[in-house]
């Protein structure tokens, strides 16, 4: 073959993402670098209760753990960007995951409070953005067409992992004792070097197809209009590795055409600050996602108030549970077909799910129509943080993934820290959890409002460019 010939292979050929084969690894890293990290998280409660109290930490100290704790994920999850423009994501994985080990490891020398919000609140809450992040990107990289089934498996893995959680805790607190258990915690997260060693960087496994008409007129499209965000080719997020062949080589020198390469870190992206920052999409799920783990910590509290025992009160906890793993197991099963109703449609029909049954718990007065609700409870929280990374994904062009998700997550962040105390406060004024689940309530009917209208807005002014488009041809 010439050299000619061989050039006009490779123009009527283009690189896309892999969608499977070393991407299913990739969710397997995901699984065990986020599901570590989170594991003990909902029993972080029981763990530290004692060690606490010796330490000198007050009861009313632990909405500032709290508080301290999720913000340094949100910091984490947005300084994973600007990091990724200096060194690879595996790189980065293997610093988060030597961050978060010391801040477990570190809290058996912890002898005041001040120590104990640096090792559980700023270095493993850093360390548990960077996981996120990370892996919610490198799954973004390798799958396109596919990308809901291989979010719903990596998801569905890490609720049903962290259902493991609190009785392994149980067990090796009875065991061992609270060090014992620390210990444990931290040879737990060492396995998160697996993960690190399971990244490959996906210019290793990208596949070749050839171009059609159709792809040639979206690449048109997309240089006369920049708001068109769907083309269907992948741009790495930071390949670390050679290619697997000397021949593949000139893949990564395309994929580099025409790309202006910025040196030094960017720390804020000014055009996804004035188009995604502002969006629903972004301030939607922030909101929600903050709103939904609020919910989650206060109605075990409600209902222990409310008169259910520790039997009628772990049945409840476990229906939540189990809500949110049918959901994500439906994701499975079902994500070529609720592909086609789009991830933002999906996002609100979810959020509406969860306003109707938390308001279907507050006004139930039967326990067995209460534990129902609390099944569907947990599928709107499945909803609501499994299609995430999907939202943004379909959002924003596949190189700003990442930047745009740690937008998010410092949004996220920011609510918990204004929105988060004036709930408490209405719960101390009123003396009542029912203020504060209406005010949730009332978090969830906005959202489902306003992203709404912005869907039919969006979709009517797409159909009047169709029409004016159409017009201007005639």
């Amino acid at each position: 073959m010439s050299a000619k010939d061989s050039y006009n292979v490779r123009k009527n050929h283009e690189i896309v993402a892999p969608d499977g084969g070393w991407g299913y690894a990739i969710v397997i890293a995901a699984v065990i670098n986020i599901s570590i990290s989170t594991m003990f998280l909902s029993s972080y409660g029981r763990l530290f209760k004692a060690f606490l109290q010796e330490i000198g930490v007050r009861s009313d100290n632990a909405t500032l753990i709290f508080g301290v704790s999720s913000f340094s994920t949100a910091l984490g999850g947005y300084l994973t960007s600007p990091l990724l423009r200096l060194m690879s994501p595996r790189m980065l994985t293997f610093i988060s995951t030597l961050i978060f080990n010391a801040g477990v490891i570190c809290i058996l020398l912890v002898k005041s409070v001040f120590a104990f919000h640096i090792c559980q609140g700023i270095l493993q809450g850093i360390g548990c953005g960077f996981a996120y992040n990370l892996s919610c990107t490198i799954i973004n990289d390798y799958f396109v067409k596919k990308r809901l089934l291989a979010i719903s498996l990596a998801h569905s893995a890490i609720a049903a992992i962290n259902m493991l959680g609190p009785p392994l805790l149980k067990w090796s607190l009875n065991e061992f004792g609270f060090r014992g258990t620390v210990l444990l915690m931290s040879g737990l997260s060492i396995h998160n070097f697996i993960a690190v060693a399971l990244m490959h960087p996906v210019s290793l496994h990208m596949k070749r197809v050839e171009s059609t008409g159709s792809y040639e007129k979206l690449v048109h499209d997309k240089k006369s209009n920049e708001e068109s965000a769907f083309v269907p080719f992948i741009k790495i997020t930071k390949p670390d590795g050679n290619l697997s062949k000397s021949g593949e080589k000139n893949i990564a020198l395309e994929l580099k055409e025409g790309e202006n390469i910025e040196k030094g870190i960017k720390w804020i992206d000014k055009t996804l600050c004035r188009t995604f920052l502002m969006s629903c999409v972004c301030v939607g799920p922030a909101l929600a996602l903050f709103v939904d783990a609020m919910y989650a910590d206060i109605f075990p509290q409600a209902l222990y108030i409310a008169g259910w025992d520790k039997d009628s009160l772990a049945l409840a906890l476990s229906l939540y549970q189990i809500g949110d793993l049918i959901m994500r197991i439906l994701f499975i099963f079902l994500s070529n077909w609720l592909q086609k109703f789009g991830s933002q449609e999906l996002y609100v029909l979810g959020v509406t799910i969860g306003l109707v049954s938390r308001l279907g718990m507050l006004w139930s007065k039967s326990r067995i129509a209460i534990l129902l609700y609390i099944v569907v409870v947990g599928t709107s929280h499945g909803a609501i943080s499994v299609l995430v990374p999907l939202v943004v994904a379909d959002a924003v062009p596949s190189d700003k993934f990442s930047t745009a998700l740690g937008m998010l997550m410092m949004l996220t962040g920011l609510i918990n820290l204004v929105i988060g105390p004036a709930i408490g406060a209405v719960r101390e004024l009123s003396e009542s959890n029912g203020p504060a689940f209406y005010l949730i309530a009332s978090c969830f009917a906005i959202i489902v409002l306003f992203w709404s209208i912005e869907l039919c807005y969006k979709r009517n002014k797409h159909k009047r460019l169709q029409r004016k488009e159409y017009l201007q041809k005639k």
